[in-house]
């Protein structure tokens, strides 16, 4: 058996009545857009270029929002109960178990 590694990210949020949800994600991107579509953040439209002009890079998820826009949304979810409300976006290095299928060397022959 050999070993890998693979990435994967939790969402946490829970507001401290119902159930807690946690989700698990193969891409950081995945797990921010995941937390904006919970705390109710609709996706902004992309920048637009002009002249050449180029954003800053960061974070972006495909649905055009930032790490940090939906980090700010929520907080200011978590706000209106601090004592209740909680989020947490982890990342995780998973490692799995991979089968060795040929174990044997491979010899390239020549005809």
């Amino acid at each position: 058996m050999t070993y890998d590694a693979v990435s994967a990210y939790t969402v946490l949020l829970g507001d401290g009545v119902g159930p807690t949800t946690v989700s698990v994600h193969g891409s950081a991107v995945d797990a921010w857009a995941a937390l904006a579509a919970a705390v109710g953040v609709a996706p902004a439209a992309p920048p637009r270029r002009r002249f050449g002009f180029r954003p800053a890079v960061a974070v972006v998820p495909s649905d055009g929002l930032a790490q940090e826009e939906v980090h700010s949304a929520a907080e200011a979810w978590r706000t209106v109960d601090p004592e209740r409300r909680f989020w947490q976006v982890t990342s995780h290095r998973l490692q799995v178990t991979v089968p060795a299928i040929n174990t044997e060397p491979l010899v390239s022959r020549t005809a």
